[in-house]
């Protein structure tokens, strides 16, 4: 059973998340993302698609924040969008395996009501690839590198040959360009998931 006192934190989180508040939402991000790891990675057994995952519940929940002050009990809000992000996967993976259509038949309607923000998702994606692709050369290449391999800023120095301080400022001014470039499409995204989403 739920604890009720945690219950009412994560409910005031949701909260602030639902008035744009950037620090409530990393707050959940780090309490939940050593849970969600757990629970994807049955369904999903795989570390790299695990970690998609989790970044694609933590977009799912920022796009659709001005709805988060109705959900009663935030954990199963996030526990319902995680578990059907991992069999929506274990669909596109085996086609629609046994499993799959199991749960399908146990919950006809899951799913459907997630496709625009499906398309949410597909475009704010689209449109990092499309800032990234206009960042200088080096710029790019140390955003893609700490981007889409999780390389710590010594690791990009090192596989690049420059300095660790370089990597540093070059990822601040990238980060920065990316974030003002979604504002500018009506996309206004944490800090936290631009480095995250590929």
């Amino acid at each position: 059973m739920l604890d009720n006192n945690q219950v009412n934190i994560e409910k005031e989180l949701f909260s602030r998340v639902a008035q744009g508040d950037e620090e409530a939402f990393n707050t959940l991000f780090h309490s939940y993302v050593p849970r969600l790891h757990t629970l994807i990675m049955k369904v999903t057994r795989t570390e790299g698609v695990t970690k998609d995952i989790i970044q694609e519940v933590f977009l799912y929940l920022w796009i659709d924040r001005e709805s988060l002050d109705e959900v009663e009990v935030p954990q199963n809000w996030i526990f319902k969008i995680a578990y059907n992000r991992s069999y929506s996967w274990l669909a596109r993976q085996y086609d629609r395996n046994r499993k799959y259509n199991e749960f399908k038949q146990r919950n006809p309607t899951e799913g459907e009501e997630n496709l625009e923000h499906t398309v949410a998702l597909n475009e704010t994606a689209r449109l990092i690839r499309e800032a990234t692709s206009l960042l200088p050369d080096q710029a790019r290449r140390i955003f893609q590198l700490s981007r889409e391999t999780g390389l710590k800023a010594a690791e990009v120095a090192d596989q690049l040959h420059i300095s660790v301080q370089t990597v540093r400022n070059s990822l601040v001014r990238s980060v920065k360009f990316v974030k003002e470039y979604l504002a500018q499409h009506g996309i206004l995204l944490p800090l936290l998931l631009i480095l995250a989403i590929s």
